[in-house]
């Protein structure tokens, strides 16, 4: 069991997406709570600006001035929520105008053409989880990497096929044009 997705949209907007997705099951992924943090830190080494920030939970828009938090910043792509509305944990929340960015395209194009995660991802993962637990119980070998490699696809997959269903709904039941984004936010929730 890892950490999921979680999209959240209006009924309408969210029935739209489905219509253009078909299957639900399209939406699903998950990845554990080590490979999120890792990948944050590890991406940025291997030029992604805007993908590590979605998976560090304590991402905070405008507090690291760099690339990839103005590019967040200059279209509203997060903000900042509690988790379950209260005051417990404050949560990054992705806004559907991230998904407006080309370099946000840039980067899933970048995962699905080909694997970005090599060996010094999964060794990585191994020294947390040690430092975490003692000992890690975890196999690096080409296996892990390949599984890593293809939920980081899968992941990239289900953002671009939200992209397209931004792209393509854009005229309403009645033949009328919509207005051109179809709003959604979206998040992992981390425990």
């Amino acid at each position: 069991m890892g950490e999921f997705l979680v999209i959240i949209a209006e009924l309408s907007a969210a029935a739209d997406i489905l219509k253009v997705l078909g299957d639900p099951e399209l939406l699903h992924w998950e990845w554990g709570p080590h490979h999120l943090d890792v990948a944050a830190r590890w991406l940025p080494k291997k030029g992604f600006k805007l993908l590590p920030k979605f998976f560090d939970k304590d991402y905070r828009p405008g507090t690291v001035v760099d690339e990839g938090d103005n590019l967040i910043r200059s279209v509203g792509g997060c903000y900042l929520r509690p988790e379950g509305g209260g005051r417990e944990a404050i949560i990054p929340m992705w806004c559907s105008t991230i998904l407006e960015l080309p370099q946000m395209m840039e980067e899933l194009k970048k995962i699905l053409e080909g694997n970005v995660l090599d060996m010094s991802f999964e060794e990585e993962i191994a020294r947390e989880l040690k430092e975490i637990f003692g000992e890690a119980h975890y196999e690096v070998d080409k296996q892990a990497l390949e599984d890593d490699n293809e939920t980081l696809r899968d992941l990239a997959k289900i953002i671009t096929k939200l992209i397209d269903c931004i792209d393509q709904i854009k005229i309403d039941r009645k033949g009328k044009f919509k207005p051109p984004i179809v709003y959604f936010e979206f998040y992992i929730p981390r425990g």
